[in-house]
């Protein structure tokens, strides 16, 4: 009786060991950012070696957006999405410098509407 719950306890201890290193071994998950401007948005992704930036114009209104994202150390990238609210977004990837602030911009009559958010 005591080898067998001996037994049981390595094989449990071997499972839970295992199990653990395959959790630690799992790649670090991306962060997200989004800013919202009514229903259109901008998302950025930063990954370990790469960043994504997306721009989606959600809104049948005539208006086109664009979005200006931000690095840390002042790099600026522009987004558009340039079939305005069909299906598809404007997306492009970056070398990963990390997302400090997303500025969304709707180009409406006059001055554009923007909404800027920093992280």
């Amino acid at each position: 009786m005591k080898m067998t719950r001996k037994l049981g306890t390595a094989l449990s201890l071997a499972g839970t060991l295992t199990l653990g290193s395959m959790v630690m071994a799992a790649p670090a998950e991306a962060s997200s950012y989004c800013a919202y401007q009514g229903s259109d948005r901008a998302c950025g992704v930063t990954y370990s070696t790469y960043d994504v930036h997306e721009v989606c114009d959600n809104e049948a209104d005539g208006n086109g957006i664009y979005a200006y994202f931000y690095d840390e150390w002042g790099g600026i990238n522009r987004v558009n999405d340039g079939n305005g609210s069909a299906s598809g977004c404007g997306r492009e990837t970056w070398d990963h410098n990390g997302i400090y602030a997303i500025e969304i911009c709707e180009d409406d009559w006059g001055d554009d509407t923007c909404i800027y958010k920093r992280y």
